[in-house]
């Protein structure tokens, strides 16, 4: 037997509080990331034990974005939106807190890459460290979000959470493969037209359920002309067989492909 880590395990009746003995920021409790999903040799006078710490899957690990934003008839983009983090998505935001405003920009740009010429107007944080929670109220604009053809505005509608990582492709697979941890992502964002300008065209709504997981796309319609804009990620931990992993694969490629999918709006 092995071990590289020693953590403290508090009894609170039949459940265990695994506590970080290394850190001065986890959170009481909380230990996804690192110390999450282990075989621990719980030590004990009496009689040692081997025990699980804490699991978290994709019904612990969210990020929900509530929000809206509006395109101007010049295709420029303004958006205010809230995005919420708990288990190891909280634990992926929770560093940012102790950056500097430029080192949080240059996050904040990388993360909404898809936007070219983005400005930041407002990132406030909130670590609540009780509720294990991150809240990011973030505010921006940019020109040119929507490409223009004519009397035609052409543009994504998922403008900040694509997941458009797409694994590598083999030719032959041998080995079986792991998703280490699950996640779900759920997003509301009402969408305002420009005056002057009425929809052509959008995507299908669209579900695709697998084992790895579940994606949901709905185009619900709204008051004045806007509509909202409601998607749904679900991924399954798991390991999977080499021979799931080409199907995997398209799973991941179907989701890129539907985060990117265009509206196109024309002139009345």
């Amino acid at each position: 037997m092995q071990g590289n880590h020693v953590i403290l395990a508090v009894p609170d009746g039949d459940k265990m509080i695994w506590l970080e003995c290394t850190s001065q920021s986890t959170p009481f409790g909380f230990n996804a990331n690192f110390t999450d999903d282990r075989l621990a040799l719980l030590v004990k006078p009496e009689k040692s034990r081997l025990v699980k710490t804490a699991i978290y899957d994709s019904k612990n690990n969210l990020q929900g974005s509530l929000g809206k934003y509006s395109i101007s008839n010049t295709g420029a983009i303004t958006a205010n939106f809230t995005i919420i983090s708990k288990g190891t998505q909280y634990d992926n935001k929770r560093f940012l807190e102790t950056k500097s405003k430029d080192d949080r920009d240059k996050y904040y740009k990388l993360a909404f890459n898809t936007i070219s010429n983005i400005k930041l107007k407002k990132t406030d944080l909130k670590n609540n460290k009780d509720g294990q929670t991150f809240t990011e109220d973030i505010a921006v604009e940019a020109e040119g979000y929507c490409n223009k053809s004519g009397d035609k505005l052409i543009f994504a509608p998922n403008a900040f959470n694509q997941y458009d990582k797409i694994p590598q492709r083999y030719r032959s697979r041998k080995n079986p493969f792991e998703i280490l941890r699950g996640f779900t992502d759920t997003d509301e964002i009402t969408i305002s037209l420009p005056d002057g300008y009425i929809m052509e065209s959008k995507p299908d709504d669209i579900t695709i359920k697998e084992k790895y997981g579940e994606y949901i796309v709905q185009y619900i319609p709204a008051d004045n002309g806007s509509f909202i804009y409601k998607r749904s990620l679900v991924i399954n931990s798991g390991y999977y067989a080499n021979t799931d992993y080409e199907n995997y694969r398209s799973f991941r490629e179907k989701i890129a492909r539907n985060d990117n999918a265009k509206i196109v709006l024309v002139k009345k």
